[in-house]
């Protein structure tokens, strides 16, 4: 086991990692959340883990339209949020998908939520 710095009922190990203090922890993700919007380089970053929040909601016919708007808002050179600090790997298309086509942008939706 580690050192006993477990002060939080049942959760060893997990105070310190990323994923409890700034997505399940809703203090900290709102404080994570903030600090994004507050760095000029990281803005971009807190955009996309907030619009990729809003994919995991929404209907499954509106997760193309979705998808091809966050890919060209985020991981295309020249997008209006481009996160330049992603990999190749992470901005591919899931295996089996096909590369967005010409209908890439949703037809005056906005970022429809879970309609």
């Amino acid at each position: 086991g580690q050192d006993g710095g477990s002060r939080g009922g049942g959760h060893l190990g997990e105070e310190t990692s990323f994923r409890w203090q700034c997505v399940e922890q809703p203090i900290g993700k709102l404080l994570f959340r903030r600090f994004l919007e507050g760095e000029p380089g990281l803005a971009a970053a807190g955009a996309l883990w907030e619009e990729l929040e809003a994919y995991e909601r929404c209907e499954e016919a509106e997760r193309g339209a979705m998808a091809a708007n966050l890919r060209g808002r985020f991981f295309t050179v020249g997008g209006a949020q481009h996160c330049g600090f992603l990999s190749a790997a992470a901005t591919a298309p899931p295996t089996g998908e096909a590369p967005p086509t010409g209908e890439a942008t949703p037809t005056g939706e906005g970022h429809a939520h879970g309609v």
